[in-house]
C-alpha cells in the first residue's frame, strides 16, 4: 500500500510537472522547439542512464535510494519555487530541473515498479500493474489539472511548491517499507557484468524483446507528441493554462477507465493482446486528436477531447501491461536489470520529442508535426506485430 500510494503521489508530480513546463515555455518562448526540448531534457537521462541505473540499483537497498532520491526532488523544487518567489527565475533554471527530475525517473521506473511486483506475487501481477496503471492515469488526469490550476492563479511558484511538498510526503511513506527491498541473489557483481547478462537474457525471450521494440516505438512517434499537446492547446485552440490541463485531463480520465477494466478482468494469458491493441490505439488517436487541432475550431474541441479520451484507454492497456509482461516472463535475479533496460527504451523518447518539435516549427504548426509523426508510428507499429507475433498470442 506504502509504495503504490508513493507512486501516486509522484505520479501527480511528473504529470503537473510536464503540462506546466510545457505551457510555461511556450507562453514565454513562443517557440514550439524550445517547448519541445525542455521535455527532451527530461527524457535523455533515461536513454543514457536507464539500463546502468537499473543494474546498479539492484545492488542497494531500495527503500533507501527511493527516499534519498524524493528527498533530493523536494529540495530542487523548494528551490525553484524560492526563485520564483523572488522573481529571479529563469529558463535555465527550469532546464536544469527537468534534467535532474529525468535523472530521478531513470530510477524511480525500475526500482519502484519491481518493489510492486515483488510484493504482490506472480498470481496477483495483472492486477496489481492495473492497479498501477489506474493509479497513473488518476494522476495524469490530476496533475495536469491541479498544475494548470495553480499556474494559472498562483504562477510558477505555486506548482514548484506544491511538487516539493508531494515529494516529501511520497519518501515519508517509502520510509516504512519493509518488503520487496533488496534484490535477491544480488551481491557485489559489477555493473558491467550485470547489465551484460541481462541483455543477454533479453536475447533469447522474444516476449520480452517484443515489449521493448513497441516500447520504442511508442516513445519514438507517439509519447513525444505529447510536448505538442500545451503548443496545440494554446496556438490552434487558444486556449490558458487551465483550459489545456482540463483538456489534457481527458487522456488520463480515459486511462483511468481502461485501467479499472484490466484490473477487474485481465488476466496472464491475455497481457501480450492487451498491451499491443492498447499500443495502436494511442498512435492512431493521438493523430486524430491533431487533425482536429489543425482543423481549428471550438466546436471540434471537444471531438479532441474525445480522441485523447479514447488515447488514455490505449495507453492504459500499453502502460499496465509494459511492466507487467516483463515482471511477469523474467525471473527475480533479472527484474531490476530488465526493467533498467525498459527504462532505456522509454527514454529513446528524447529523438522523438527533438524530431516532432523541429517539424512543428519548420512547418509553423504543432498539429501538422504530430499528424506526420503519429502515421510514420502506425505504420512501424505495424510491423513490430508482423515480426512479433506472440503480441497475437495467448501467453502460458
Amino acid at each position: 500500500m506504502r509504495v503504490w500510494l508513493a507512486g501516486g503521489m509522484v505520479g501527480v508530480m511528473r504529470w503537473m510537472d510536464v503540462l506546466v513546463v510545457g505551457y510555461y515555455t511556450v507562453q514565454i518562448t513562443g517557440s514550439a522547439l524550445i517547448t519541445a526540448q525542455m521535455l527532451f531534457l527530461r527524457m535523455l537521462p533515461m536513454f543514457l542512464l536507464g539500463a546502468f541505473c537499473g543494474a546498479w540499483a539492484e545492488r542497494f537497498d531500495r527503500r533507501v535510494l527511493l527516499v534519498s532520491l524524493m528527498v533530493s526532488m523536494a529540495a530542487m523544487y523548494f528551490s525553484l519555487a524560492g526563485l520564483a518567489v523572488l522573481e529571479k527565475l529563469e529558463l535555465w533554471h527550469v532546464a536544469i530541473g527537468v534534467t535532474l527530475s529525468g535523472v530521478f525517473w531513470s530510477f524511480e521506473l525500475p526500482v519502484r515498479r519491481t518493489m510492486v511486483g515483488d510484493i504482490a506475487g506472480p498470481l496477483r501481477l495483472p492486477r496489481a500493474m492495473g492497479l498501477e496503471s489506474a493509479t497513473n492515469s488518476i494522476t495524469r488526469a490530476s496533475g495536469a489539472f491541479i498544475g494548470g490550476a495553480l499556474l494559472d492563479f498562483v504562477g510558477i511558484q505555486g506548482p514548484f511548491g506544491f511538487g516539493a511538498c508531494v515529494c516529501l510526503i511520497g519518501a515519508c511513506l517509502i520510509a516504512g517499507v519493509r518488503r520487496g527491498i533488496r534484490s535477491e541473489g544480488i551481491g557485489r557483481e559489477p555493473v558491467l557484468r550485470s547489465l551484460t547478462s541481462g541483455l543477454r537474457y533479453i536475447r533469447q525471450e522474444r516476449v520480452i524483446q517484443a515489449v521493448l521494440v513497441v516500447t520504442i516505438i511508442l516513445n519514438l512517434f507517439g509519447f513525444a507528441c505529447v510536448s505538442m499537446l500545451p503548443v496545440i492547446g494554446r496556438q490552434n485552440f487558444g486556449m490558458s493554462a487551465l483550459q489545456t490541463g482540463t483538456l489534457t485531463s481527458l487522456e488520463g480520465l480515459g486511462a483511468l477507465c481502461g485501467a479499472t477494466l484490466v484490473a477487474a478482468f485481465a488476466r496472464p494469458s491475455q497481457l501480450a493482446r492487451i498491451f499491443a491493441i492498447g499500443a495502436g490505439t494511442y498512435i492512431v488517436c493521438m493523430g486524430l486528436f491533431a487533425w482536429m487541432g489543425l482543423l481549428g475550431g471550438t466546436a471540434l474541441i471537444f471531438m479532441a477531447g474525445g480522441f485523447l479520451f479514447i488515447a488514455g484507454f490505449g495507453l492504459s492497456g500499453f502502460g499496465s501491461m509494459q511492466s507487467g509482461l516483463i515482471l511477469a516472463r523474467a525471473p527475480s535475479n533479472m527484474r531490476v536489470r530488465v526493467m533498467g533496460v525498459l527504462a532505456m527504451c522509454i527514454g529513446c523518447g528524447p529523438i522523438g520529442i527533438l524530431n516532432v518539435g523541429w517539424i512543428a516549427e519548420t512547418v509553423g504548426d504543432a498539429a501538422v508535426a504530430v499528424i506526420t509523426v503519429t502515421s510514420i508510428g502506425f505504420f512501424c507499429y505495424l510491423i513490430a506485430n508482423f515480426l512479433y507475433p506472440e503480441l497475437r498470442r495467448r501467453l502460458t
